[in-house]
């Protein structure tokens, strides 16, 4: 008479252990490939953000006939400070689908702040914009470095400093595109409108004190008194450069560099190894040293 043996119904212990190693294994290479398929989202986004602002600015172009300028600002000289006044992106609002809010601060006929003192947030101000954020920085929506108003991760390139701190002048053109009480028609831009930067990402990021640019505009005081904007800033090659050690700054969530928009509307990501001079070069409108960079 023959036994049977009985039947297996189940795992072993070791056999249990084999498949959890694997499993864990298999999600230890799935996470990072996760990760990277959404920066890689997040990062198209950025640029879509940045394309549409483009779009927006050869908008306003058609309609004033020159780039907006980084902020507008009433009386002031080199050594007497000025007012703050209304950003680049307030005036882009009628070009991005944001023609009520436009409407609501009414920058054409209102003053923003008075007598040299900023004005603090108000819901207007504190509107979240979507195309004004990167999705990579999940930095505050208001920014409490600078009275509440709402918090952007994009800012004007006003050109190069050989300077740092620079002294802001009424209407002191620092060679960008952009700059205090600025109208830059692009004939103006003579090194070339693809060559030639407009806009650069910023972070808000209070653990690295970095502060994202408010996208109304204002500017402010630094601890030593120099006039700041954080609607703008340059680059120049030894003291500003991408994500540097200023505040305002110009950097990014994305891993090795940020993106820029460029005059013409192209939109490109340049790496922080990316040499400072030309970073610097490509601030200039009409440094007349046109940069081509590689494909």
């Amino acid at each position: 008479m023959t036994c049977k043996r009985p039947s297996r119904t189940g795992f072993t212990l070791i056999e249990l252990l084999v498949v959890i190693a694997i499993i864990a294994i298999l999600i230890g290479l799935l996470v990072p490939a996760v990760q990277k398929v959404r920066d890689a989202a997040a990062r198209a986004t950025c640029a879509n953000n940045l394309h549409q602002m483009g779009v927006a600015l050869h908008n306003h172009i058609s309609t004033k006939g020159y780039f907006p300028p980084a902020y507008n600002s009433t009386g002031g000289t080199a050594t007497v400070p000025v007012k703050p006044g209304w950003g680049w992106g307030t005036y882009l609002l009628p070009y991005i689908e944001q023609d009520p809010l436009y409407r609501q601060l009414s920058p054409d006929t209102t003053v923003f702040g008075g007598g040299g003192q900023l004005a603090p947030g108000t819901p207007q101000t504190q509107t979240q914009i979507s195309v004004y954020r990167c999705p990579s920085d999940p930095g505050d929506p208001i920014n409490s470095k600078r009275l509440n108003h709402g918090t952007s991760n994009y800012r004007a390139v006003a050109g190069t400093a050989a300077v740092y701190p620079p002294v802001w002048a009424s209407g002191q053109d620092m060679g960008g595109a952009m700059y205090m009480n600025s109208k830059v028609r692009p004939t103006f831009i003579t090194d070339g409108t693809s060559n030639t930067l407009a806009v650069g990402e910023c972070v808000f990021d209070l653990n690295t004190n970095k502060w994202g640019a408010i996208w109304v505009g204002m500017s402010g005081w630094n601890t030593d008194g120099a006039r700041v904007s954080d609607v703008m800033w340059w680059l120049d090659a030894s003291t500003s450069t991408i994500n540097g050690t200023a505040a305002q700054s110009f950097g990014s969530k994305h891993s090795g560099g940020a993106q820029f928009l460029f005059c013409d509307g192209s939109v490109r990501f340049l790496a922080d190894s990316l040499d400072m001079n030309t970073y610097r070069f490509l601030a200039g409108r009409n440094d007349g040293v046109p940069v081509n960079l590689p494909d």
